[in-house]
């Protein structure tokens, strides 16, 4: 999935002041203790992220201004994506989804992509059902442990996440869809 993280700061900010996105949610730093990585890992079920955040927000925000504005961070998947993940799994590969995200980014990547999700992906790994988020090594380890054994080629734009996916469980690794299509394996 694309990521507009602009598109979602420039949202929140109607809401928010800087600081409380910034220190509270946690964008533009990696925060061990945040809003954002509790809800990641499933700790704050949405309830609790909602109200937590509206505590922050300005008076009379409402919990869908706040989703809304969450949900900006999402600028899509590329057809081409879904084309390839189709192309893959015609020449008989498995494929499967391994995602950081929280339960509000998940309904709203399922109200655009709910068919592509439920006939292109053999299994879907979320964090915030998982309580683990890439690039923890215990993240891996029970994926590899699900999936079984196989080559194995993981797809991610997080240059720590592919690190990790190869230190841990010994996947080949690329950066983008591109980079597997310009592979050998397609």
């Amino acid at each position: 999935m694309k990521h507009d993280r602009e598109g979602c700061l420039k949202a929140l900010r109607q809401l928010l002041s800087d600081e409380n996105i910034t220190n509270v949610l946690g964008f533009g730093n990696d925060k061990a203790d945040t809003l954002r990585v509790r809800f990641e890992i499933g700790a704050w079920d949405t309830h609790y992220f909602l109200e937590h955040v509206l505590r922050l927000c300005q008076p009379a925000t409402t919990e869908q201004q706040v989703i809304d504005a969450w949900n900006k961070i999402h600028a899509g998947i590329p057809d081409e994506a879904w084309e390839t993940i189709s192309d893959l799994r015609a020449q008989g590969y498995r494929t499967y989804l391994m995602s950081n995200t929280d339960e509000i980014h998940w309904q709203h990547t399922l109200s655009l992509y709910r068919q592509q999700m439920e006939t292109l992906f053999d299994g879907v790994f979320l964090s915030f059902q998982l309580g683990l988020t890439k690039p923890a090594e215990a993240f891996f380890r029970h994926v590899a442990n699900a999936i079984g054994e196989g080559n194995t080629i993981f797809i991610d734009d997080v240059q720590a996440n592919r690190l990790a996916a190869q230190k841990y469980v010994g996947w080949q690794t690329r950066g983008s869809i591109d980079e597997l299509k310009d592979s050998t394996l397609l």
